[in-house]
C-alpha cells in the first residue's frame, strides 16, 4: 500500500471509526495490513491526530475553522489542505461542506467562514443546506460541532476571564422592525451577521449589498410593490428590481429569501397606501425616461404662447 496516497486515506477512515467507538470496524480495516504497513498507518494516524488541534497562535473564528476542517478531513478521507483548495471531487466537497457546516452550528457567522474557506457567503449557504438535506452528512456535522467546541474550550488559556467566547458577539443595533419589510431587514442582516443599520445605509461591501438584497427579495416574495420596498431603503425601484433579479439568479441566497419571505409577519402588503403611491409601473427592459426638457415639450404648460390662427 502507497501510505502517502491510499495510506492516508485509511487513516482518515481509521481515525473516524476509532472516534465513534465502532472497534470491530477497526480491526477489519487494519486486518490486511502486515507489520511494516502497519507501522507506516501509525505515523499518519499520530499525524493526523496532531492536526486535530490549531496551531498555538489560533483564536477565534479562525481556531474554530480549522478544527472543524482537521476533524472533518480524515471522516472522508481527504486532507485539510484538500479542503481549502478548488478541488471539487465528492469526498473533498462532502468534507468542505460538513466543515463549514459545523463551524456555523457553532456560532460563526457566514462571512467569518466564507473568509477563511475563500469562497462567498453564499458557497456557504449552500453547503449548510446541503448537508442539512443529507443525513450522512448531517450525522458528521454534529460530530465536528461537538469535537470542535471540545477542543477549542479545552486549548483556550486560563484564567476564565481569558477565555475568548467561541459565539460571535452579535453587531450592536437599536433597530426595532416595524412591520414585514422591516422585519425581513432584521432577518437578512442577522443571517449575514450584520446590523439593519448597515443595510439601510451605503456599504456596498459584499456582505452589506448581499444581505441587503435578499432582504429586498423576501419583501418583494411576500407581496410588497417595489416603490414601497425602495422607500424602506432610500433607494428607487429600480435598484431594487436589479437586487431581486441578481438573487433569483443566485440558488442559494434565492431559497434564504423565500425562506425568510415565509416568515415574515402577514399584513397586506402596501398598507396604507392607495392611488398613485400603490400603483407599481415596472419600465420595460432598455426603457429610458425623457429627460427634463423633453418631458417639458410634451406636457402642455399653462398660459403658454396661443398658436397663430391662419384667416380664411
Amino acid at each position: 500500500m502507497d501510505f502517502d496516497q491510499g495510506g492516508r486515506q485509511l487513516a482518515g477512515f481509521v481515525l473516524d471509526a476509532a472516534g465513534r467507538g465502532q472497534h470491530d470496524q477497526v480491526a477489519d480495516l487494519i486486518a490486511p495490513l502486515d507489520a511494516d504497513q502497519l507501522r507506516s498507518l501509525v505515523s499518519v494516524l499520530a499525524v493526523q491526530v496532531d492536526q486535530t488541534m490549531p496551531s498555538a497562535p489560533a483564536t477565534g473564528p479562525a481556531a474554530v475553522c480549522e478544527l472543524a476542517i482537521n476533524a472533518a478531513a480524515p471522516m472522508f478521507g481527504t486532507t485539510p489542505e484538500a479542503i481549502l483548495s478548488a478541488e471539487r471531487s465528492r469526498p473533498v466537497s462532502d468534507a468542505r461542506a460538513v466543515a463549514m457546516t459545523a463551524a456555523r452550528e457553532v456560532g460563526l457567522s457566514l462571512p467569518a467562514i466564507a473568509e477563511h474557506f475563500n469562497k462567498d457567503h453564499g458557497s456557504v449557504i449552500h453547503a449548510v443546506r446541503r448537508t442539512a438535506e443529507r443525513p450522512r452528512l448531517a450525522d458528521a456535522a454534529a460530530r465536528v460541532s461537538e469535537h470542535v467546541n471540545d477542543r477549542y474550550t479545552a486549548r483556550l488559556p486560563r484564567p476564565e476571564a481569558t477565555v475568548v467566547s467561541l459565539h460571535q458577539d452579535p453587531p450592536a443595533s437599536t433597530f426595532e422592525p416595524d412591520g414585514p419589510v422591516e422585519h425581513a431587514v432584521a432577518a437578512a442582516s442577522e443571517a449575514f451577521g450584520t446590523t439593519p443599520e448597515v443595510l439601510l445605509g451605503t456599504d456596498r461591501s459584499r456582505a452589506a449589498a448581499d444581505a441587503r438584497a435578499v432582504a429586498m427579495t423576501a419583501a418583494r416574495i411576500h407581496g410588497h410593490s417595489l416603490p414601497t420596498i425602495a422607500r424602506h431603503f432610500d433607494r428607487d425601484h429600480t435598484t431594487v428590481l436589479h437586487a431581486t433579479r441578481r438573487i433569483e439568479k443566485t440558488p442559494p441566497l434565492r431559497d434564504l429569501a423565500a425562506k425568510i419571505a415565509g416568515e415574515l409577519p402577514e399584513e397586506p402588503a402596501d398598507a396604507g397606501t392607495s392611488g398613485a403611491d400603490g400603483v407599481e409601473q415596472i419600465p420595460e427592459p432598455g426603457y429610458r425616461s425623457p429627460g427634463a426638457r423633453a418631458q417639458e415639450r410634451a406636457v402642455p404648460v399653462a398660459g403658454e404662447r396661443p398658436q397663430l390662427r391662419v384667416a380664411r
